[in-house]
């Protein structure tokens, strides 16, 4: 199956299973963050996910080249690193905008004194 064509058609095709046998892709990915972030103990997102798919993929292929599988799962896991990186910065910019209207709602109102008339300087000799 080397043929480009075949590769792209077949990573469609077990995309297709895929979401057939385990459900959502966005739902599986969800949970493996939920997983990687308790056991790593920092916060992993779907974007990092499917890079770090991304890169076992590519590990793989430095050791077998032949293996079109590899290949197959590495466009899926960038295709679904794409899609992930659109939704993880439209939520991070909903994020920054409702944190910045919480603060403005919240934030005391500094008291601004009237501005006072400029006082007379004495004359330079």
């Amino acid at each position: 199956m080397t043929n480009h064509s075949d590769i792209l058609t077949q990573a469609a095709v077990t995309l297709a299973d895929k979401h057939r046998r385990y459900g959502s892709v966005a739902d599986t990915f969800d949970r493996a963050a939920l997983i990687a972030t308790t056991v790593l103990g920092k916060h992993i997102t779907l974007y990092d996910v499917s890079m770090i798919m991304h890169a076992m993929e590519l590990a793989k292929i430095s050791t077998a080249p032949t293996e079109d599988r590899y290949y197959v799962e590495g466009i899926n896991s960038l295709s679904l690193a794409a899609q992930f990186s659109r939704t993880e910065e439209q939520a991070a910019v909903a994020l920054e905008e409702d944190i910045a209207s919480m603060a403005r709602k919240f934030a005391p109102v500094k008291y601004q004194q009237p501005e006072q008339a400029p006082t007379p300087s004495a004359p330079q000799e």
